[in-house]
């Protein structure tokens, strides 16, 4: 048996086709950080909207990770007539100040020591 160059291109075709459904079937699901990045926001917007975004929890307890499907995602925000999350500010550009009252209460920021 031979294959011609149409023969080929069709296998080949058909390879790209189920690596593609495969890849899109694996990152359906992103954790809170990508999606953030995802949609250009911070991660605490997506945490404050976890159960609107239908945030599924890996594991028992309330700080157990949580996964996002990207395309109800991007359903949920559609249905809300277009109002979608707010750009995220640029950390870099955050003062030290905000930074610091970004840690939990009771949470000081540590400090390089001076050399000596």
């Amino acid at each position: 048996m031979s294959l011609d160059a149409d023969d080929i291109e069709a296998v080949a075709v058909r390879i790209a086709e189920l690596l593609a459904e495969q890849l899109a079937a694996a990152a359906a699901y992103v954790d809170a950080a990508s999606l953030a990045q995802l949609l250009g926001v911070e991660r605490r917007w997506v945490y404050a909207r976890a159960t609107e975004l239908g945030a599924i929890r890996l594991g028992d307890g309330p700080r157990a990770p949580l996964r996002f499907d990207v395309r109800r995602v991007r359903e949920t925000l559609a249905a809300r007539n277009g109002v979608g999350p707010r750009p995220a500010a640029p950390s870099a550009q955050r003062p030290a100040r905000a930074r610091a009252r970004a840690l939990p209460p009771g949470v000081k920021p540590v400090r390089a020591r001076p050399s000596r």
